[in-house]
């Protein structure tokens, strides 16, 4: 992962401090800037690490929404039987209060039944 320093920052090293001097300045140079960018590298993974959701916190926000789940479900569940049982008496009451202020209602029933004749 050699980082290229451009050539006329060589010609001026090696101009000014002779071709060996000049080699080792930029290969120096380019093994700092790689040293630099694998640093700037990992601390941008883990930057992004903390950043982003990874798969166990996926898995752990999917566990706790299912258990919410489950637990709404059997709450309806309950409710839902409560509103039948409801339902059952309301239709009961309102059956007996028809047949005993509709004197009409009561014979019919009564002749429907084989009661009376």
């Amino acid at each position: 992962m050699a980082t290229a320093l451009p050539v006329e920052l060589y010609e001026i090293l090696e101009d000014r401090l002779g071709r060996e001097q000049a080699h080792d300045i930029v290969k120096a140079l380019e093994n700092a800037a790689d040293r630099i960018s694998l640093q700037k590298k990992l601390e941008l993974r883990d930057e992004l690490s903390k950043e982003l959701a990874s798969k166990a916190d996926l898995l752990a926000v999917k566990a706790d929404l299912q258990g919410t789940i489950n637990t709404l479900k059997s709450d309806l569940q309950g409710e839902i039987k409560a509103l039948r049982w409801e339902f059952k008496l309301y239709f009961a009451v309102i059956t007996a209060v028809i047949l005993l202020t509709n004197p009409r209602a009561l014979d019919l029933l009564t002749r429907l039944l084989g009661v009376v004749k």
